[in-house]
């Protein structure tokens, strides 16, 4: 049974953090700031304070609620997130990217 060494173990750790980011296919990208109208694709979105599952919740986007992306934000674990001001409300928070999906302005 082969031992690594503790720099071993963490160049292997890191890449498994870092390949599926560079592996990502386009489709699979998060939102681009700027780029026209997102819907809101789930039966409804947590509009959060800050890009955390267990922050605060501002508000609700609903599915079909149309969405402006004004940032973006990927955590170090991969999970991606776009801040968003939500057209029918006028609240601005952040919801997991996954939850949109893109229309053309």
């Amino acid at each position: 049974m082969a031992v690594i060494g503790r720099a071993t173990a963490a160049v292997i750790a890191l890449a498994i953090l870092l390949v599926p980011a560079a592996v990502t296919p386009e489709a699979a990208r998060p939102p681009e700031v700027g780029t026209g109208w997102w819907e809101v694709s789930a039966n409804a979105a947590n509009v959060r304070r800050d890009h955390s599952g267990t922050d605060t919740v501002l508000g609700l986007a609903r599915t079909g609620d149309r969405v402006e992306v004004v940032d973006t934000w990927t955590s170090p674990l991969g999970a991606r997130w776009a801040k968003v001001l939500v057209a029918r409300t006028r609240t601005t928070g952040w919801v997991l990217w996954s939850l949109l999906t893109h229309h053309d302005p």
